[in-house]
């Protein structure tokens, strides 16, 4: 049963957002809402500035609430008590039966006002964070439950956490059986992309964490043997001063090594699936990475992956049977992968095709979807 049996309402779920954009955090947030719509309300605290993913959640029918996260501080305790009583008052008004912290920074911030609220908290973990400082310690000991996105990002981190408290929950993607032939000449079109040319993606937000620099290297190289190759990077840009700032300095890289006219940046997209259904290839190049959504998302619409061995990556991509893996930082490793697809047509075929099998069996909606409701369900069994 996923209502309150008292009652026989649904369960309020209030999901803390801490970013001001939109990145993989965003999305799969939004991705969980709608798979657990039909068992769970669902209730988005965004941030003031966060205005397109308050659209966001609002497009999808999930009601958005504005507020300002507290600043937990040993020095000043009265301040960020009443900070967090502020926070605390919205959520009783939202009756939110569970608190969902979206990351650690959301539970950093909020957990003080969730405990004040009495409402039973969730956190999740979607990348490897080896260490803590002190406050940022007690600021988590009070979260009832914590679900990590991959093994690795669990074995890593920083608290050490009884069985009943952790739990690895992997993301799903869409199998779809559509014809996308018509679709992706469309978006072909739209990006000024030949038909001819190979169309290579990264689906990421343009932010130092994503070794946008890397990418870069071996992209030259792909394009000294095929010239006519296109890269287009899906991801925000513009909305996030840190994105901007890391934007200009990608471009500056690019325009160093006379590759910029090859990059297409598309900026945040409502459409990922679309845009990605048009790629050859799909690359994730990161310094680090909990999961790696996007390469799910790819693999789900039979696309050959190429992803830094980091994180919880090995976990979704096995080498050389569903996408090949490159050592981070390595630039060489990350074009000789590209060019082996770019070569082997028929390889990169069969590759996409067993990886879109892999995420039928292992990433479904439904699995994620009842183990979500199995973690809400524990946590407010207590």
């Amino acid at each position: 049963m996923r209502s309150d049996a008292r009652s026989g309402r649904k369960l309020t779920v209030a999901h803390i957002m801490p970013w001001s954009g939109i990145g993989g955090v965003e999305v799969a947030t939004l991705r969980m809402t709608d798979a657990s719509r039909d068992h769970f309300r669902h209730v988005a605290f965004c941030l003031h500035d966060a205005i397109a993913l308050r659209n966001s959640f609002e497009k999808a029918g999930i009601e958005t609430i504005a507020y300002s996260p507290p600043e937990p501080s040993l020095r000043h305790v009265g301040r960020y008590f009443k900070e967090s009583l502020i926070v605390a008052r919205q959520i009783r008004q939202a009756k939110a039966d569970i608190v969902h912290f979206a990351d650690e920074k959301a539970a950093y911030h909020n957990s003080l006002a969730a405990f004040l609220a009495r409402s039973r908290t969730v956190c999740h973990i979607r990348t490897t964070i080896p260490h803590f400082n002190l406050r940022q310690r007690l600021c988590l000991l009070p979260v009832h439950s914590f679900v990590f996105v991959s093994k690795e990002a669990k074995r890593s981190f920083a608290l050490s956490l009884p069985d009943n408290k952790a739990r690895v929950i992997y993301d799903w993607a869409e199998v779809s059986n559509a014809d996308m032939t018509e679709s992706n000449a469309v978006v072909r079109r739209e990006l000024g992309v030949p038909h001819d040319c190979k169309l290579i993606g990264m689906v990421a937000r343009v932010a130092p964490v994503k070794d946008y620099f890397t990418l870069a290297s071996a992209a030259a190289e792909v394009l000294r043997r095929y010239p006519n190759t296109r890269f287009v990077i899906v991801g925000d840009n513009s909305l996030v001063e840190l994105n901007r700032q890391h934007y200009s300095e990608v471009v500056q890289e690019l325009n160093k090594l006379g590759i910029a006219d090859k990059f297409i940046f598309t900026g945040h997209r409502s459409d990922v699936s679309r845009l990605i259904s048009a790629m050859d290839i799909s690359v994730l190049c990161s310094h680090r990475e909990g999961f790696g959504l996007c390469l799910v998302e790819s693999m789900a619409m039979g696309k050959p992956v190429v992803a830094t061995l980091v994180g919880g990556t090995p976990e979704i991509v096995t080498e050389n049977v569903t996408g090949f893996l490159h050592r981070h930082g390595n630039s060489k490793e990350l074009a000789d992968a590209l060019l082996r697809l770019i070569n082997n047509p028929e390889e990169a075929r069969r590759m996409g095709a067993t990886a879109r099998e892999h995420v039928l069996q292992n990433f479904s909606r439904q699995r994620f979807a009842d183990e979500i409701a199995r973690t809400y369900l524990d946590v407010m069994r207590g």
